[in-house]
């Protein structure tokens, strides 16, 4: 076998090698994320307990109470400190979401990277077996001009 051959089949091996990675890479892209999911209950409860607490704001003191042990809270104490734990929990599921995405941008970039090596690869694998398909006709042809 020519050298240029072993060439080609290392570089066609080499592009194989890379989508095979790029396979691997597109599994893990497609996994379900669930840190979207807490983002958006989280988002939505504090949210609620905001727009209580806000109300709380605009009843009289005298409602208060009634209002309150109606969504469940002793006073407005506790409603403060459910808020607050809601919020310190919205912050936690958002950092969770920003690590997850930032994983997942690395990881598509990584998959780009196989793709365009293994895309590269493969062009110059065809080109070199074109070539050498092109270099063995003119032999060929020559041959047959000698003999002739």
């Amino acid at each position: 076998m020519k050298v240029s051959h072993i060439a080609t089949i290392a570089l066609l091996s080499a592009s194989a090698i890379g989508m095979t990675g790029a396979v691997s890479v597109v599994a893990r892209q497609f996994t379900i994320e669930r840190s979207a999911v807490q983002v958006v209950v989280d988002t939505s409860i504090a949210a609620r307990l905001q727009g209580l607490s806000d109300a709380m704001e605009h009843v009289p003191a005298a409602g208060r109470p009634s209002l309150l042990s109606k969504y469940g809270f002793r006073d407005e104490t506790a409603l403060a400190a459910a808020l607050a734990a809601q919020r310190r929990d919205l912050d936690s599921a958002e950092k969770l979401r920003a690590a997850e995405l930032a994983a997942n941008e690395k990881r598509l970039a990584a998959l780009l990277a196989a793709c365009g090596l293994s895309a590269i690869v493969a062009i110059m694998g065809a080109v070199a077996l074109y070539d050498a398909h092109v270099a063995r006709g003119r032999v060929t042809r020559e041959a047959d001009t000698v003999a002739a």
